[in-house]
């Protein structure tokens, strides 16, 4: 195993040779060849002014004198270049490098032997007066690389790129150094936070602020992570509690009631009996809506859908509730439209619609008021209950939906039931592929709202 910062450190600098040396391969591939077309043309351009100076030269009297002969050894030193002069039976009589002789049509030949192996010569026939006097040749050197002024070129711009190759490696280093700390910070802060979750501490998960985009949305996530598990403990240890309280108050009274029947300090009588199966009926729906909610919460709901008229369903469960309503003196409406259809298990649905209307019942006042309503967008049913209840804190309203979450524990006490029906509703709205919301304010009643898509 290689650490993250090794391993940065270490691909950089790779990158950086490679970068280095490819671009000295492809320079001097460039060279090779952009350069040597520069060359060959600065050849050409060299080899006319050689061969115009010559021609003018010899225009006057067919000779061309010492001076002229000086200054044409002068322009082949400068320009690198071999010139040779033959007269009309090809007998050498200069040769720049190796001195001069007595001039064109002069006689007195001094070489015989003056063309070089290594060189590659342009020859030009010399004419005066319409008949050739001899010729011109100008050698290059075959390889033209091999020029001294080239090969000082090409041994400069390789040595600059071997300086350049050490200053890269330093400065990949060093950048890489700059890169592992910026990055490995961030990282190395999300590792201690994952760890401190793993132990459980989750208030010691910290903020970690980062620009890079994609460690900025895992430090966010792992936040959210320890938020949310934070949050689910609590809920955990709320349920503890919720259900050892839930069970033990009916367990003490079943308990203390049955002692004293047993001892005969109380007479069996039918008040007394319905009191005990009051308590029953506590323990018992307790325990169903657990089971329940494991049910809706788990891969093996199955919904038998058809396509249901939630008008007709409503209107239905809002008859049923009618004389509930009146016992604490609640008006209860309906605004439902007609004609909306759903895909969904209509079982389930009136499970929905019936844990809505008891919530609602539950936190409205005597005098109050519950509507329904029923509408639809373009492809979506709209459900809504609406009361004029106690409503609910803002700061519960975020939570409302989660298992065993009670705001207000004393209203909670009063009203019964253990924050399980709410969480039932969700996942069932949720198996249909709906959503539900809520809005409340507190002493003002809420309204909670179901979206469906409509039937084709």
């Amino acid at each position: 195993m290689i650490s993250l910062s090794k391993r940065i450190m270490k691909n950089s600098i790779v990158i950086s040779l490679i970068t280095v040396i490819v671009i000295i391969i492809l320079s001097n591939i460039g060279i090779k060849y952009y350069f040597t077309d520069y060359v060959l043309e600065q050849n050409k351009v060299d080899n006319e002014e050689i061969i115009t100076y010559v021609n003018t030269s010899i225009e006057n009297d067919g000779i061309i004198d010492s001076r002229e002969l000086s200054y044409l050894k002068q322009q082949a030193h400068f320009k690198n270049v071999e010139i040779v002069l033959q007269d009309i039976d090809r007998e050498v009589i200069f040769v720049s490098s190796m001195g001069m002789g007595k001039g064109m049509g002069m006689g007195n030949a001094m070489h015989k032997e003056s063309f070089k192996e290594d060189y590659t010569y342009l020859e030009k026939q010399l004419s005066y007066e319409g008949e050739t006097i001899g010729y011109l040749s100008i050698g290059h050197y075959k390889n033209i690389i091999t020029a001294k002024e080239d090969n000082d070129f090409i041994y400069t711009i390789n040595i600059l790129y071997v300086i350049s190759f050490f200053i890269a490696v330093l400065l990949a280093i060093f950048l890489s150094l700059l890169l592992v700390r910026r990055l490995t910070r961030p990282i190395i802060e999300i590792k201690d936070s994952t760890h401190n979750i793993s132990k459980g501490n989750y208030e010691r998960v910290k903020s970690i602020k980062t620009d890079t985009k994609e460690l900025n949305e895992l430090a966010t996530s792992i936040e959210e992570l320890a938020r949310q598990l934070s949050e689910q403990e609590q809920l955990r240890k709320r349920l503890s509690n919720d259900i050892s309280h839930e069970l033990r108050s009916p367990l003490a009274v079943l308990r203390s009631q049955i002692e004293a029947l047993m001892d005969g300090v109380l007479e069996p009588s039918p008040e007394r009996l319905a009191k005990l199966n009051d308590e029953i009926v506590r323990m018992t729906k307790l325990i169903n809506d657990l089971n329940e909610l494991v049910i809706v919460e788990s891969e093996h709901l199955r919904l038998n859908t058809s396509k249901v008229n939630l008008e007709n369903e409503l209107s239905t469960i809002i008859e049923g509730f009618i004389p509930l309503m009146d016992s604490k003196d609640i008006k209860l409406m309906g605004q439902l439209e007609k004609d909306i259809f759903i895909n969904g298990d209509r079982d389930r649905l009136k499970q929905i619609f019936v844990n809505l209307l008891t919530n609602a019942y539950k936190y409205t006042n005597r005098g109050g008021s519950i509507k329904v309503t029923l509408t639809k967008s373009t492809d979506e049913a709209i459900i809504r209950f609406i009361d004029s209840g106690i409503g609910i804190r803002k700061e519960d309203l975020t939570y409302v939906f989660q298992r065993f979450y009670r705001g207000d524990e004393s209203r909670s006490r009063k009203t019964g039931g253990a924050g399980i029906g709410l969480s039932i509703v969700k996942e069932l709205v949720k198996a249909h592929g709906g959503i539900i919301t809520v809005d409340s304010e507190l002493g003002k009643g809420s309204t909670f709202t179901i979206k469906f898509k409509l039937a084709t």
